[in-house]
């Protein structure tokens, strides 16, 4: 058998159709990567009398997942679905297909779930129930651009198994940073109005979305479900400290009046016939939460801002979702 070389290992995902049971992973990933690996966590046992242990048994047997990647205007698709539940995307302009989710913070979310397989013709892994449980966006203009963090949960995972052949490509659009702008307003009918000229650097957080279970069931090989638990949601801004930055000072020792940010992306491509672009919008309603302190940036003073997410009834939600692309269905 040949070696596993490193530089082969691919990723492919299918959407199951009850959580859970597998399915063919017929969607192959090219801009995140999901680097999984088997947990497991053992009971011992060491008798009166003896300096070892006398019995160790496997107990929880689980996979996780680092994800990592570049941001596109389809592929963050399957990470949304999961974390934010199931989006029926309409069409627009005649080609588009446009996916929005409202984020309360005051529901339980229930979860799309994946079969994720990686790997290559020679060795290969899968696990189901793969369930995204947190992502964290970085904006830069920089050369390391837009990046993807998070982390991902599954079932025990199968060895040695043959990958879903001849998988298809998710429609392949980046989200450029000059694609990228962000806007701080007072309202949530002002939305996007006012620009934040000199922000150097945004990240959008929200992470903790799902606990697994471990009931005793000697039915389940792996955890039974996953559950909500209390997320972070942010977003963490560095900004000149100017007159838009010293803005968000007044606003946090003063009233700290919940603020509506959007951190935006539209292509010059277009997803439908004539009028609509692939995009890309994050709105929350927010309060300053953190103060990150004066530092510079590229030659700049800046100082870096922390904002949590809450819950603002007027608008309905805490955190909006905009994706704009081709893309019909997972």
């Amino acid at each position: 058998m040949p070696e596993r070389s490193t530089v082969f290992q691919g990723v492919q995902i299918g959407k199951e159709t009850t959580s859970g049971t597998p399915v063919a992973a017929s969607k192959i990933l090219s801009y995140l990567g999901i680097e999984a690996t088997p947990e497991l966590a053992f009971s011992s046992f060491t008798p009166m009398g003896q300096g070892v242990a006398g019995s160790i048994v496997p107990s929880q047997v689980s996979t996780t997942g680092s994800v990592s990647g570049q941001l596109s205007y389809a592929e963050h698709l399957y990470i949304l679905n999961s974390i934010y539940g199931t989006a029926t995307p309409t069409t627009v302009d005649t080609t588009a297909k446009r996916w929005n989710w409202t984020y309360t913070g005051r529901a339980a979310v229930t979860p799309v779930t994946y079969t994720v397989e990686f790997g290559d013709s020679t060795f290969a892994d899968k696990f189901a129930f793969g369930t995204f449980n947190g992502h964290e966006i970085t904006y830069r203009r920089t050369e390391e651009g837009l990046t993807i963090g998070g982390s991902a949960i599954g079932q025990n995972l199968s060895r040695n198994i043959t990958l879903t052949g001849s998988p298809t490509a998710v429609e392949d659009v980046p989200v450029v940073n000059t694609h990228v702008n962000v806007w701080i307003d007072p309202t949530s009918g002002a939305l996007g109005t006012t620009k934040q000229t000199r922000v150097f650097e945004a990240v959008f957080r929200h992470n903790d979305a799902f606990g697994a279970i471990w009931p005793l069931n000697s039915a389940n090989a792996s955890w039974a479900n996953v559950v909500a638990t209390r997320p972070t949601v942010q977003m963490e801004i560095l900004m000149e400290d100017d007159t838009q930055g010293n803005t968000q000072y007044t606003a946090a020792v003063g009233t700290n009046a919940t603020q509506f940010i959007r951190i935006g992306a539209t292509s010059t491509v277009l997803a439908g016939a004539a009028t609509a672009f692939y995009d890309f919008n994050i709105d929350m309603a927010a309060k300053v939460s953190g103060f990150g302190g004066f530092t510079d940036e590229q030659g700049v003073r800046c100082l870096r801002w922390t904002f949590d997410a809450v819950y603002d009834a007027g608008w309905g939600a805490a955190v909006k979702i905009q994706n704009t692309n081709k893309t019909a269905s997972l």
